[in-house]
């Protein structure tokens, strides 16, 4: 099947913009002018009518089924007050019949975290956990805390690695509905004009490699892949290592055109919003506290080391300037010991300094980073860090500057999916109160579109396939309502897909 997509600006983020694209079998085999396009004879047309077309967009950091999962739980975004989150619990499980051995979960408060008090006021019949939007702290009742061996926190707000102990004993993810869940989140980031995704889908809540495997395959052999998945592997210490990825015979950048095997996720400090980020200097007004740091620096060489060996490139969530450190250690260590160039990278990477982000420049590291985290946090970095070390935080320009290689993610189920609006992030730096928050650090468009498009396939390692619309190329696109090159900073967030193709396939259509 070949189809030809004419009467466009089609930007191809290689340098050039044409008018047309012929695409055939999945793949991009023309990419120039409309009477060019005609000599190839494709068997079906798609007029353009003169809208700006990009490569697909891919989110760098993800979390694809948890981001479907939390359409099924208890929704806790807007909440003001522990009182409301007791009656939103109340009302979900009177309208909700919970599995047998089921618990409530619910998700996305952002007020200071409520405790076994207000998650027993919920229910004490049945186990409830309430997780904060960042997923590093939260809480639990009675019945949950009993069942995952905790007697020792009469408030029941956990953080950290004990709120993931808490997330192990809950059923979960239901591996029986992998296929589903891909399929319908799939189809719900399409819409947004996403054809790709690097996705941390093996943690504490998340399924098996082989589940994912087997889930992919099914929809490959439907026809009814949306998204391409990069898969992220959680596995927290070497033994881990060991008998997860390491068991499998796939490495790094290897697998299928829809499901390759990504990076090894480790978890190296926790979040601004919980005061459990890794940061060099004492949060603001409390002194001894500077966060959690998962690893010491000794363990956290001894991880990357392993994972370096194997060939396997590491993301390592480090947010606080202490955290990151660490990790540009471990890798310099690494790389200074078997230079390879897996490009390692640093996931958030929300506080640093410019002789940190230089050092990464230098070792070829790259940096997930998430704009839409700007207008949530701005104020919270300012009031937990003080201005000094706010001012050098979410620092995108400096870290481009330094020679990082910078993907766009959402991090979702934390923030909204949408590229566009973390586009529109990225170029306007909202702080959340009407200003703009370090416009210093504001990208152009065309560095913000790269986050979305050359970005990932540079850190993947798949630019032979991803992140440009060039001949040999796989026909991944997104036609868009508007061109955010011509379009007013101040309405970047107003567009919108109209067309999303994903391996020449129309994945989402307006």
């Amino acid at each position: 099947m070949s189809t030809l997509l004419y009467n466009g600006v089609i930007r191809t983020m290689a340098g050039t913009t044409v008018s047309a694209l012929v695409v055939k079998n999945g793949r991009i085999v023309y990419a120039g002018s409309d009477s060019g396009a005609l000599a190839f004879g494709a068997e079906s047309t798609l007029d353009l009518e003169g809208r700006c077309v990009l490569p697909g967009f891919v989110d760098s950091h993800t979390h694809i089924l948890l981001t479907e999962e939390q359409y099924h739980r208890l929704d806790l975004r807007g909440v003001r007050s522990a009182d409301e989150i007791v009656r939103r619990g109340r009302a979900f499980l009177a309208e909700n019949t919970l599995p047998d051995g089921g618990w409530l979960v619910g998700y996305g408060f952002d007020i200071p975290c409520p405790g076994r008090e207000t998650a027993d006021a919920i229910s004490t019949e049945i186990p409830v956990i309430l997780d904060r939007v960042c997923g590093h702290i939260g809480a639990g009742n009675g019945p949950a805390l009993s069942l995952a061996g905790f007697s020792d926190h009469p408030d029941g707000i956990l953080r950290e690695t004990e709120l993931d102990r808490l997330k192990r004993c809950s059923p979960g993810i239901d591996p029986a509905r992998t296929v589903e869940r891909l399929e319908t989140v799939g189809a719900r980031m399409a819409a947004a004009g996403i054809t790709g995704v690097h996705s941390d889908d093996l943690g504490p809540e998340g399924v098996r490699w082989s589940v994912l495997l087997d889930a992919c395959r099914t929809l490959e052999k439907r026809n009814a892949c949306s998204v391409r998945l990069w898969q992220e592997w959680e596995a927290p210490d070497p033994e881990s290592l060991r008998q997860g990825p390491l068991s499998q015979p796939l490495r790094s950048f290897q697998g299928s055109d829809w499901l390759k095997v990504g990076n090894i996720k480790l978890i190296g400090d926790g979040s601004l919003g919980a005061k459990t980020a890794f940061v060099r200097d004492d949060y603001i007004g409390e002194p001894g506290n500077r966060g959690i740091s998962v690893y010491t620096q000794e363990e956290m060489d001894e991880l990357v080391a392993l994972c370096h060996g194997e060939n396997l490139q590491v993301a390592c969530h480090a947010i606080g300037d202490g955290a990151v450190e660490r990790f540009v250690n471990a890798v310099e260590k690494a790389m200074k010991a078997d230079p390879k160039p897996l490009r390692h990278r640093v996931v958030h990477c929300q506080f640093g300094d410019k002789d940190l982000y230089r050092r990464m420049g230098a070792l070829g590291m790259g940096a997930d980073i998430q704009p839409a985290f700007v207008p949530t946090d701005a104020s919270l970095a300012v009031e937990y860090m003080g201005k000094e070390r706010a001012d050098s935080s979410y620092a995108w320009k400096t870290l481009l500057r330094s020679g990082v290689v910078c993907g766009g993610g959402s991090d979702s189920p934390v923030e909204d999916f949408s590229p566009i609006y973390g586009i529109h992030c990225a170029v306007n730096r909202p702080d959340g109160r009407g200003g703009v928050f370090l416009p210093e650090q504001r990208l152009t468009v065309e560095e913000a579109v790269r986050l979305y498009t050359t970005g990932p396939a540079v850190l993947a390692h798949d630019t032979e396939n991803t992140g440009t619309l060039e001949a040999g190329k796989m026909a991944d696109l997104v036609v868009l309502s508007a061109d955010p090159f011509t379009c007013p900073p101040e309405l970047l967030n107003t567009i919108y897909p109209v067309l999303t193709m994903a391996g020449g396939r129309i994945t989402y259509q307006r």
